[in-house]
């Protein structure tokens, strides 16, 4: 796999990522107390990555969350190395 500026927009704006974050923002909803920020993106950090995420990782996600919406929090997740490539 190559790793493009191209390539990395090209996920993030890709209709079925799209979709895929709506569904997943959904599931986060659904699976936390609703409007609990913290607790959609502990959870989306434990789907996605298999792992809670640290500190400051959570702070920024809540705050993203906050200033954006959970999908958009959804396609990061999605977008994100930890997500893509398997080490």
């Amino acid at each position: 796999m190559t790793t493009t500026a191209l390539q990395a927009l090209s996920l993030l704006n890709s209709t079925f990522i799209i979709g895929q974050a709506k569904f997943f923002a959904e599931r986060l909803i659904r699976e936390t107390s609703g409007g609990d920020v913290h607790a959609q993106a502990i959870r989306g950090f434990q789907l996605a990555f298999g792992r809670r995420p640290t500190t400051i990782e959570l702070n920024k996600a809540v705050e993203f969350i906050r200033q954006n919406e959970l999908m958009a929090f959804c396609r990061i997740l999605f977008n994100a190395n930890e997500f893509v490539y398997v080490t």
